[in-house]
């Protein structure tokens, strides 16, 4: 039997993930709250959705809870239990996988309605359902042996645990790509519009750096230290990060129109803004004389470009104007 390792070594790393990832999961519940509250034009779907993956956040931090109390509370009195794999393990990922499975989903989606390419779309489904098809059978593993050390001795679990981390540092890279070179080749060259594509594409960009610097770490924890726990601390932070990401998308159109005051079609949804904000456009202005004082109203419409249409009337009581 190989020698036990030290606590520190075990599950240090493990109960610290827990930690940030338990920072992670309040900061999900304040942008679910802000999007709650300003979510009456979206669809029924899209608030389905931040529901589902709010309750299956909640569920799984649950059970992260009771990991926290098993390996850094009832180990106190038996070391012994530290190799063994406390049934909140299984049950967490359960909810974590189902949750992955919500969000990569709208991902899928939101890179459809960006570039509009069947063979991306599909090829990234696929390669999606084959991750999650390995990640099942890690998941099985952690039912089936009862013990740290026999599930890293077992024949089938490294390969798909590895196929599980290399399959989605490479859908995530694939799907921020993409998103950020449709969003790139559709650039505007209006100034405003310019500005949200490119606040986008930066936001893209680091969202899915994020998420891939996460899903390599678990790789390399997982390969350079077996006698740790480090990598089940990465996988937690993933999903976390992953969450945190559906809601900052969600959040990120009110944002938008907040600050650019105009149409912002994001994750299928379009956002009507104000039309006269556009500097091309121009107002439509009320031009009357009413005895000798000239009065300029502005209506509320404003018409784009060469629509401009001025309306003058005139109201004199000597019938003749006095400027």
């Amino acid at each position: 039997m190989e020698a036990f390792p030290s606590v520190p070594d075990l599950v240090g790393g493990f109960i610290e993930g827990i930690g940030i990832s338990n920072i992670l999961f309040g900061i999900s519940i304040a942008q679910a709250y802000v999007y709650m509250q300003n979510w009456e034009r979206d669809p029924k779907w899209m608030k389905w959705l931040a529901v589902s993956v709010m309750l299956l956040e909640t569920m799984n931090t649950v059970f992260v809870q009771r990991q926290q109390y098993f390996y850094s509370v009832l180990a106190i009195s038996d070391p012994f239990l530290l190799v063994e794999i406390d049934w909140s393990i299984p049950a967490a990922l359960i909810f974590e996988v189902v949750s992955e499975i919500v969000v990569q989903s709208f991902y899928v989606h939101r890179m459809w309605i960006f570039s509009r390419n069947i063979a991306l779309t599909t090829g990234t489904s696929i390669l999606l359902l084959c991750r999650y098809g390995f990640y099942i059978n890690c998941i099985v593993d952690t039912i089936k042996y009862k013990t740290w050390p026999e599930l890293h001795a077992a024949m089938g679990f490294k390969p798909s645990f590895i196929a599980t981390a290399s399959v989605i540092i490479f859908t995530d890279t694939v799907i921020a790509s993409t998103m950020a070179f449709y969003l790139y080749r559709k650039k505007s060259s209006i100034r405003k519009t310019r500005g949200i594509m490119t606040w986008l594409m930066v936001y893209f960009v680091n969202t899915g750096a994020i998420l891939v610097a996460l899903s390599t770490t678990s790789l390399i924890t997982f390969l350079v230290t077996p006698n740790s726990l480090l990598f089940g601390a990465t996988i937690l932070l993933y999903a976390r990060a992953l969450a945190n990401a559906l809601f900052g998308a969600l959040n990120a159109r009110l944002l938008l129109r907040t600050k650019r005051n105009e149409t912002v079609t994001f994750g299928g949804t379009s956002i009507p803004g104000n039309v006269g904000s556009y500097p091309h456009e121009l107002r439509k202005v009320q031009v009357r004389v009413e005895h000798d004082t000239m009065v300029i109203g502005h209506p509320n419409e404003s018409v784009a470009g060469s629509d401009t249409a001025f309306k003058s009337s005139q109201s004199l009581n000597s019938g003749q104007a006095k400027v």
